[in-house]
């Protein structure tokens, strides 16, 4: 569809006049408290992107009578798609006033954010916008399961749906397994520190992530960008730069992985959660083996990963990662869309099998565990 087409049916980029009434409709519709209608996140977010846009930045509205009643937000990036790296963008904020939805207010609204790409990836869409993708034909790949690994199974089983089932014995129990698991956990971190793995907490990103994206990039057929430029972005200058703890995990020198982590809480229990991660073959256990380690030692009671990554599913479950595949609350889906120019990629985009995906990915990690944008809890 055409420039002037959009136009007539009321959907642009945004205009800069347009901030104030576009600032009013993210605060009714997404919460006083969502990070949408900050200037900072929004220049943050949409302004400096490492991969922007040539064309400006990826924030859609659709306008009636001088009102914002729709909107959709890109975050451009670059995918590798086996030997190809595509122009991409993450499909993110995607908003219907209700009294607009089912009249094709948002199917032109992801039409038009979709075509200014090669390829187009949702994830944790809401409900309505889950609907509004797949209506469009979007590739339904399931859902990025969670991984847990409890550290100190007391508080765990205190805020688990059937505490109140579990009783005495239960919570005995518990306190039981804490030590069992304490031991499985030094084990593995000892044999990651004979292998030579050292932990080195740093400050910032450094120079040495470029040469581990490009030898690790090569495993998966289908990854987000995670270059130098994009971690400065993302950690050193995002909304998590004051929590995230970034983790190198090195031997005689060389950078073996990352692991970016973040305190948090749950229901009230203080866990630690894995915001991203990159780590060369062979290293998974050892890098999540020494991020439990940091966790216990920051006394959270869970170490939480959200990632869709089979070569890490097996590595993980012999640790004893919990695996959730629909979450904590519910399933984290995701959706693509192959678009022009990228067609040739739709197989290889169309099976999760085939992606490598973090809460680095997208707007995932933005905000805390059970943030209430709207400010009631």
């Amino acid at each position: 569809m055409s420039v002037v087409a959009w136009a007539q049916r009321g959907i642009a980029r945004l205009d800069p006049g347009d901030r104030p009434t576009l600032a009013a409709f993210q605060r009714e519709h997404f919460g006083e408290r969502a990070m949408q209608h900050r200037p900072e996140h929004h220049r943050w977010l949409f302004e400096d992107v490492p991969r922007p846009d040539p064309e400006g930045v990826q924030l859609w509205v659709c306008k009636r009578k001088d009102a914002v009643v729709g909107q959709q937000g890109g975050i451009p990036f670059r995918l590798k798609a086996g030997e190809r790296m595509l122009r991409a963008s993450w499909s993110i904020d995607l908003m219907v006033a209700p009294e607009w939805r089912l009249r094709g207010v948002g199917p032109a609204l992801t039409d038009a954010h979709a075509m200014c790409n090669e390829a187009t990836v949702s994830l944790a869409p809401s409900d309505a916008a889950y609907k509004a993708y797949k209506r469009a034909g979007w590739l339904d790949l399931g859902s990025v399961p969670t991984y847990v690994r409890v550290i100190d199974p007391v508080p765990c089983v205190a805020v688990t749906p059937f505490a109140a089932r579990l009783g005495r014995a239960g919570r005995a129990a518990a306190a039981v397994a804490g030590p069992v698991l304490a031991t499985a956990s030094f084990a593995y971190a000892a044999a990651a520190l004979a292998a030579g793995a050292r932990v080195e907490v740093v400050e910032r990103f450094d120079e040495r992530v470029d040469p581990l994206w490009r030898d690790a990039a090569q495993r998966y057929p289908v990854i987000a960008e995670r270059s130098l430029d994009f971690l400065r972005w993302r950690f050193d200058r995002g909304p998590a730069v004051r929590q995230a703890k970034r983790l190198y995990i090195t031997r005689r020198g060389q950078l073996m992985g990352y692991v970016v982590l973040r305190a948090d809480r749950w229901r009230g229990v203080p866990v630690m959660v894995v915001l991203d991660y990159l780590v060369r073959p062979g290293w998974t256990a050892a890098a999540f083996a020494l991020a439990v380690e940091y966790a216990r030692r920051e006394r959270a009671a869970a170490l939480l990963c959200r990632t869709l990554n089979p070569e890490a599913a097996r590595p993980l479950a012999a640790m004893g990662f919990a695996c959730l595949k629909n979450g904590l609350n519910m399933p984290t889906r995701m959706l693509a869309r192959a678009g022009f120019g990228a067609e040739d990629s739709a197989a290889l985009l169309s099976d999760p099998a085939n992606w490598y995906v973090t809460a680095a990915d997208s707007d995932l990690g933005f905000e805390p565990l059970g943030f209430d944008p709207t400010g009631t809890t």
